[in-house]
């Protein structure tokens, strides 16, 4: 663990119990944060200037010591020289005789008889001192006033640039309170971790909840928090402070939430006051009780469900921080796999939960407000006014986001029965557990082959309303005890009585993919490959197609589009394929049971040149190429609006028979669907009624190829036979064709034969 020295702001790991007491900032991430590199830059270069500090001094202190002993020299130096001239003066007056000196009245020399001569030897010494000194002051070198600085990095002025970084503030701070606060070091996230090493990111993403815990004391500042506020009338911090951006964080909510101490500060370091004087506001803001945030330990008494409600609607810069923020508040630890994506990230999070956790809360997910705050839930004697149309797709047993948690924070785990009492676990074909499945009465007409229930989980509303219990709607499939979630907008709540009387089951739910264990008629959308290499040749191309949500794929020449869920007979697309060459072009239509999922098609002949069955090219030149393509789109427009009726052939119990005794089947029509508007206004959804209707069509056979004759070049014919088979759970569709030379009339009788069988 790195730790913050206040007074150097030098950077110092500490390992286990040698880790000192230290404060801890919490504050959201601003454009301009000073990194590890970039505090060490500092702090390096702090270092140096104390350095140059210290030895400007040493320099100041001998350059003022040898000045002082030069003084001391020099005066000495002139007082003997002084002496010396007096005594030579002397000397001559007493040679010479006292008349021949000529001395100033106004001088008061001392009397001669107070000097003796020196000797010369005495002489000669001293002059030997004084040119020594002068040799000892000449060998005086000053220490140099530069330093040596590192080649690379210019330390200087990169470590000023780093402290006009409107983050460096925040650090100075926080490192001035702590040291008014009594504390040597402090741990500031921004500038405490190496974001260059995926290792240590991941131990202090781990490690983070537990070092706000054991922080002496954690300083938040709300930079956005003004202390005083004039601009909208007389306001206070008071005003602003539920509104920070602080509470709107992910990794703020363990933040908030850990330390046992913290202190509030608006912008400036301005004191807001302590998270006791502040519990009522904070709870306003954050929906957390007064108790859990003055208690850390009433962290983890509190349900998954509560829990995870409390991270609803905030956010974090990386996607997938939003899960690894609520570790800590889970009790959990796992590896950060940055660009595995939010999603991933929050079910891996809440599989790493279910291994620690056995509160069912934890699926409760789903429930808006109003489901979980009901004073008086749907009951299980009311199912049958169960409303399907509310249901809103198939998903995984776990949760895609916090959110989905909204408003389940009143939830709270129930007393498990001795049935239900048993452990559950995540595995590869999803959760395996033990529920009280209650089947629903009400029967599906299009989607009749399956099978819906209610399971049972160990929650309820509160801890005053024992009465009911919380369920997730659950579809089986034709997997045994497979189950997928099927969400719903409708209340999902049972009385106790009908859940201790439901069967107990160990069953899977799932969690990835539960669409592939879906039976094929049930698939929503459709993969049709379309095979017509032999028609390229000649110069056919599609040039249109009529669908829901088509997405054709033509170098692969796929076409996936939606279809819809119900026993019904709808069309799928309508394709037009035209050849620019010759002129010639047909249309294509594909059809599928709803029920079985078998597929069918039918080639509808443009209007024009329908007669006799044939699609004939146009020798009087009236129309171009452009406007037969404009009129085959504007055909298949209308075909895909108004399908109308197909013919198919009757059961086999049908028959007529002609005179020379050859049973041939007898031709029905029947409507059939759009899937753009099936289910709307314009067409209702169809609905069976006892004994009639589209039951007995699941008898009757279908037309899975047609063909057709194509005139080219007068005297030719081209024959077009057009198949489509469903192989696994894609739709072939297979256009392939002859080119011989006949008759016309030959050919017509053969394509209505053709259409007779």
């Amino acid at each position: 663990m790195r730790l913050l020295n206040v007074t150097t702001l030098a950077v110092e790991e500490f390992y286990g119990a040698d880790v000192p007491q230290y404060a801890i900032l919490s504050h959201t991430w601003g454009r301009e944060e000073v990194s590890l590199s970039e505090i060490e830059a500092i702090s390096r270069d702090r270092q140096n200037r104390q350095q140059q500090q210290q030895q400007q001094q040493q320099q100041q202190q001998q350059q003022k010591q040898l000045m002082e002993n030069r003084i001391s020299r020099q005066s000495s130096e002139n007082a003997d020289s002084v002496r010396f001239m007096l005594l030579s003066s002397m000397l001559m007056a007493i040679r010479n005789g006292a008349s021949s000196l000529n001395f100033p009245s106004s001088v008061n020399y001392p009397s001669p008889a107070n000097y003796q001569l020196p000797s010369s030897r005495a002489i000669t010494t001293w002059n030997s001192n004084y040119d020594r000194r002068e040799e000892e002051e000449k060998a005086v070198v000053l220490p140099t006033t530069t330093t040596t600085t590192p080649s690379v990095n210019n330390f200087t002025n990169d470590s000023a640039s780093f402290e006009r970084k409107a983050g460096y503030s925040k650090i100075t701070y926080a490192c001035k309170q702590a040291a008014r606060d009594g504390y040597r070091y402090v741990w500031i996230d921004t500038c405490c971790i190496d974001k260059t090493s995926g290792p240590e990111i991941s131990e202090a993403i781990n490690s983070m909840f537990a070092w706000y815990q054991q922080a002496a004391v954690c300083y938040v500042y709300l930079e956005d928090v003004l202390f005083q506020d004039y601009r909208e009338g007389y306001q206070t911090w008071e005003h602003g402070f539920t509104r920070s951006r602080w509470f709107t964080r992910g990794w703020t909510l363990q933040e908030l939430l850990a330390p046992r101490r913290a202190v509030f500060y608006g912008k400036d370091w301005k004191r807001l006051g302590t998270k006791t004087d502040l519990a009522k506001s904070i709870e306003k803001a954050t929906k957390i009780d007064e108790q859990t945030l003055l208690d850390p330990e009433l962290i983890y008494r509190a349900s998954v469900a509560r829990r995870m409600s409390w991270a609803a609607n905030r956010t974090t810069t990386r996607p997938e921080d939003m899960a690894y923020s609520l570790m800590g508040i889970f009790g959990v630890n796992m590896p950060p796999l940055y660009g595995e994506g939010a999603e991933t990230a929050f079910i891996r999070l809440q599989e790493q939960t279910l291994k620690v956790s056995d509160d069912h809360t934890l699926f409760a997910w789903g429930l808006s407000k109003t489901d979980a705050d009901s004073v008086v839930p749907t009951h299980y004697d009311r199912l049958e006014e169960f409303d399907y149309d509310e249901m809103v797709g198939m998903t995984g047993v776990l949760a895609r986001s916090p959110n989905d948690f909204a408003g389940v924070d009143r939830l709270v785990p129930s007393a498990p029965t001795l049935a239900q009492d048993a452990a559950y676990s995540m595995t590869n074909k999803g959760l395996h557990i033990t529920l009280r499945l209650i089947p629903m009465p009400v029967h599906l007409g299009h989607i009749s082959n399956q099978r819906f229930y209610l399971g049972v989980l160990n929650c309820q509303n509160n801890t005053e309303d024992p009465s009911s219990r919380l369920a997730m709607l659950l579809t089986e499939t034709e997997t045994p005890n497979v189950l997928f979630r099927t969400r719903t907008r409708m209340y999902s709540w049972v009385t106790t009585r009908a859940a201790a009387a439901a069967e107990t089951r160990t069953v899977y739910v799932c969690q990835n993919s539960p669409a592939r264990l879906l039976p094929a008629a049930q698939s929503e959308e459709e993969l049709v490959w379309i095979k017509a290499r032999d028609l390229a040749t000649p110069g056919y191309d599609i040039v249109d197609i009529q669908a829901k949500r088509p997405r054709w794929n033509k170098e692969f020449s796929t076409l996936r589009l939606a279809g819809v869920v119900d026993e019904v007979f709808y069309q799928l697309a309508v394709i037009v394929l035209f050849n620019k060459h010759t002129g010639c072009g047909f249309l294509v239509r594909v059809m599928m049971d709803g029920s079985l999922g078998v597929p069918f098609v039918d080639v509808v002949l443009p209007s024009s040149n329908s007669s006799n069955g044939n699609i004939a090219k146009d020798d009087s030149g009236g129309k171009g190429s452009d406007a037969k393509v404009s009129e085959l789109k504007a055909q298949a427009r209308r075909i895909w609006r108004k399908p109308g009726k197909i013919r198919l052939l009757a059961p086999q119990s049908v028959i007529v028979r002609r005179s020379e005794g050859e049973v041939r089947r007898k031709m029905v029509e029947e409507d059939i669907a759009n899937p753009d508007v099936y289910g709307t206004k314009e067409q209702p959804a169809w609905r069976s009624k006892a004994g009639e209707g589209w039951q007995a069509l699941r008898e009757h056979e279908f037309n899975s190829s047609v063909t057709f004759a194509e005139m080219w070049e007068k005297e030719y014919q081209r024959h077009v036979e057009v198949a489509v088979t469903r192989k696994k759970e894609v739709v072939v569709l297979d256009i392939s064709s002859m080119l011989w030379e006949a008759g016309i009339g030959s050919s017509n009788s053969t394509e209505e034969e053709r259409r007779n069988d």
